[in-house]
């Protein structure tokens, strides 16, 4: 009933408004939230619309989950984690991108119908079309990246290497 209700909830935002390109489901502990136009705010409430170039920083206690507002993709922001959200409106779907400094993200990726997440992080750039994986980025000390399902290409940007993430590794 929440998803249904959440869903609901990001398309009536997504027709309402034509910049927000995601919703915060949920949000606990110390969740350091950054507009794009500089704004920050130390609480981040459910129900508040993500913009391109927004920040997303939390604390040792904090937590964060957002919603895109096309498809439903989710990202779960784990603790001591910084991430930039990043999405681009092409017709009725986002190009969508998020930038991961540091930290743990949990990703349930939907299909794409236009083009593929990209994720990025210092070391780094993951290119999904519909999956579930987790990252734990060290910054530039390296990333860690583990498939639930579905496939992920994963390419080094130093070195140019891909290799594919497929489910259970």
């Amino acid at each position: 009933m929440k998803i249904k209700l959440v869903i609901l909830l990001s398309i009536i935002s997504f027709i309402l408004s034509q910049d927000g390109i995601a919703l915060i489901t949920k949000s606990k502990g110390k969740v350091e939230y950054k507009k794009n136009d500089g704004t920050i705010k130390n609480r981040l409430k459910p129900g508040t619309s993500l913009f391109n170039n927004d920040r997303i920083a939390t604390g040792a206690n904090g937590f964060a989950k957002y919603v895109y507002l096309d498809d439903g993709t989710q990202i779960k922001v784990h603790n001591n984690t910084e991430v930039h959200v990043r999405g681009e409106l092409n017709r009725r779907s986002i190009i969508k991108q998020l930038k991961v400094d540091e930290g743990t993200v949990k990703l349930e990726v939907r299909q794409q119908s236009v083009d593929e997440f990209t994720v990025i992080t210092p070391t780094s750039v993951a290119s999904v079309k519909g999956t579930s994986f987790w990252l734990d980025c060290s910054g530039k000390s390296g990333d860690k990246f583990y498939g639930e399902s579905g496939m992920v290409s994963i390419r080094n940007r130093e070195s140019g290497v891909r290799k594919d993430l497929g489910k259970n590794t």
